[in-house]
């Protein structure tokens, strides 16, 4: 029988160690699970919940958060938690851990009056999008046995950019916009009113958050001074790329001037950018499939992995 607690002070390289084995594609150091982790706003005490075996090792782990601090357009999703890890070790899985862990997991989100519970669009920071279908294909089938479903699955790419060079058509295409004034540049302190405005009126809600943040890092010099790149007209934003290491992406372009070719070209520039600060992969976290058809085959990016977003609705007074 396993024993279910919260996550204290001194469990560090125990959690690593079994977060590494039983999510080896999600591994981290412990510099990255401080950051990431126990330095999450919206971490609580009892967020970080583990199975310890009888010996006292820590054999699984379900990471669950709510929101505490609003999102800009988001709020607190007061009625929305979170699993954004959750993970076994093998020996452990048919012994009972991961029943335990669930149960504890969507007792935390009940207690918080969270009806529906996610795996894993965390808006302000997550490891994957969802249950990576061919890696973890047996958590996938045990949580869809306890009742979560599949709303939508999210598709990763990568692409190799040591070579990369932008294609004649786009750069035939970006001298046609720059002719009818719609010009692509990386975005610079006297553009970022303008362009936080566009991103609140135009992007998602965690889009502007994740582009706030990166730009404050660019005027930390914690980052590359052309790691968000900008089109406009005129003076009007009307789309923006980013990067940030080796993470495309997410790319958006205002309605009105979709289907113009200005994706395009924010795409080549942001991916050249990369090659130029000495990457030499790219990849995508989260894309469609009709992304993926299209704009990214179409710039060298093939499929890696596919994750299933899941969620399920926790009734009133449930008992898990």
């Amino acid at each position: 029988m396993y024993e279910i607690r919260e996550y204290r002070d001194g469990d560090l390289e125990a959690v690593v160690d079994a977060w590494n084995e039983a999510l080896p594609l999600e591994a981290l150091t412990a510099e990255q699970f401080v950051r990431r982790v126990l330095l999450d706003p919206n971490r609580e005490r009892e967020s970080l919940q583990l199975a310890v075996d009888p010996a006292g090792r820590v054999v699984g782990l379900a990471l669950c958060l709510v929101l505490r601090r609003p999102l800009e357009k988001i709020g607190l999703m007061e009625h929305r938690g979170f699993i954004t890890a959750f993970g076994v070790r093998p020996e452990a899985r048919e012994a009972g851990a991961r029943e335990m862990l669930l149960d504890a997991a969507e007792r935390f989100f009940q207690a918080r009056n969270r009806r529906e519970v996610t795996l894993s669009p965390y808006p302000p920071n997550y490891f994957v999008p969802g249950i990576d279908k061919e890696r973890y294909a047996d958590t996938l089938a045990f949580l869809l046995g306890r009742g979560y479903e599949e709303f939508v699955e999210a598709i990763a790419m990568d692409a190799p950019i040591g070579q990369f060079e932008i294609a004649g058509e786009v750069l035939d295409r970006e001298a046609a916009l720059a002719g009818e004034g719609v010009v692509v540049e990386p975005v610079t302190p006297d553009r970022l009113t303008a362009f936080l405005d566009f991103m609140r009126e135009d992007m998602p809600g965690d889009w502007v958050e994740d582009a706030r943040q990166l730009l404050a890092k660019v005027a930390a010099g914690e980052a590359p001074r052309a790691s968000v790149f900008l089109a406009r007209d005129g003076e009007r934003p009307i789309g923006y790329c980013k990067f940030e290491g080796e993470h495309f992406g997410p790319f958006g372009v205002a309605e009105g001037y979709q289907g113009r070719g200005v994706g395009s070209v924010l795409l080549a520039r942001t991916l050249l950018q990369m090659r130029i600060e000495g990457h030499h992969a790219a990849y995508v976290l989260w894309t469609g499939e009709r992304a993926a058809r299209g704009v990214y085959r179409r710039l060298g990016f093939t499929v890696s992995r596919r994750f299933a977003l899941l969620r399920k609705t926790l009734g009133a007074g449930e008992e898990s």
